[in-house]
């Protein structure tokens, strides 16, 4: 990762321009410029030339950010605005041991013993042997939910999934800055990636999809290296499914997809599933606010406006391809209606 200086003349090329406001969540909640990319890139510049110095009300900012790279997609200077701002969380990280501390216990006892001691109760399956071959990255989801949904799925389109014993992808690492930690999940994924052999990977994670097409994209040598989600691969085979009894459904897509046709392809061609699409099906669900209790005012409104939009969709049922994206949606569903993977809603529905 580069370190924040090294994206000096890239944050000069914001022209203030101030389209970012106009899909940034935190700065809808809020108004305060501060709190998107325009108004942190002034202080960020402030940094760099030394008028300021990193500060625990500059972090703040910096953590606000839900790193949902909405601003980006937007913005007319293509400014890659998740990538400095974790620059800059780096920065504040690697200064300060109580970042440091919380990233430990993340890592120790959510991502380490407690995903472990629930994945005692998921359930993987070997499946059927195909002359094609793919690896099945389901990183923290995999330990949780196991591997039943991915197989079905893709033995049903003749394909054969291979499940090596892979970490966390690293990206909730990444987010807080602790680039050291991120990197030896990389290192381990590389690892086993290169004892296999297959040249295609599945995930079911649109968080999990982009960090690894990430890692292939910086490392040369893995060039020849595929990442795709398991709803091109069902697109791709024309695989005709069939619910049950007929649903209602609607569905939140994470802010980290960039083929949402694929899965609107398989929701309007699912018989028995009635597809509406919600008000602000795109818009981030608020994920990263969920460890921000000092900021809950702020990040109940975005909370909140993901709830109504739902409720509002008149559809019991919300589904999504985020592990992240499904808790949070979870989180805050006050059991007026249920979370589920996309995968999973398949593997449990279809016929």
């Amino acid at each position: 990762m580069k370190k924040l200086a090294e994206y000096k003349d890239k944050i000069h090329t914001c022209s203030k321009c101030g389209l970012c406001q106009s899909v940034c969540p935190v700065y809808k909640a809020t108004g305060n410029d501060c709190t998107v990319s325009r108004g942190l890139f002034i202080m960020l510049r402030g940094l760099i030339k030394g008028d300021l110095k990193m500060s625990a009300k500059i972090n703040r900012y910096l953590d606000l950010c839900l790193k949902c790279g909405a601003c980006s997609k937007f913005c007319p200077s293509e400014i890659d605005v998740v990538d400095i701002i974790v620059s800059a969380k780096a920065e504040y990280f690697n200064k300060h041991p109580f970042e440091k501390l919380i990233s430990f216990i993340q890592r120790v006892f959510i991502f380490g013993i407690g995903v472990k001691l629930l994945g005692l109760f998921s359930k993987n399956i070997k499946g059927k042997e195909f002359e094609k071959k793919v690896i099945y990255f389901g990183g923290c989801g995999n330990k949780l939910k196991g591997n039943e949904a991915v197989v079905k799925l893709l033995n049903s389109c003749s394909i054969q999934v291979i499940t090596p014993d892979f970490e966390c992808c690293g990206i909730p690492f990444l987010m807080r800055g602790d680039v050291e930690n991120f990197n030896k999940y990389k290192k381990s994924f590389l690892k086993i990636l290169n004892k296999q052999g297959v040249k295609e990977i599945v995930t079911t994670c649109a968080s999990c999809e982009k960090t690894l097409k990430d890692y292939i994209k910086d490392t040369p040598e893995m060039s020849d290296i595929r990442v795709k989600n398991i709803y091109e691969y069902i697109r791709e085979n024309n695989l005709k499914l069939k619910l049950k009894a007929p649903q209602r459904v609607t569905f939140h897509k994470p802010c980290n997809i960039n083929n949402f046709e694929d899965i609107e392809w398989i929701l309007n061609n699912t018989e028995n599933l009635e597809y509406t699409q919600m008000e602000g099906y795109d818009e981030c669900c608020g994920l990263n606010g969920l460890s921000k209790i000092k900021e809950y005012k702020i990040m109940s409104k975005i909370f909140r406006a993901k709830h109504n939009n739902i409720i509002n969709s008149r559809a019991k049922i919300v589904l999504t391809s985020c592990l992240g994206c499904e808790t949070a949606l979870s989180l805050y569903s006050t059991g007026k209606y249920r979370v589920f993977d996309f995968a999973e809603f398949l593997r449990k529905n279809c016929c």
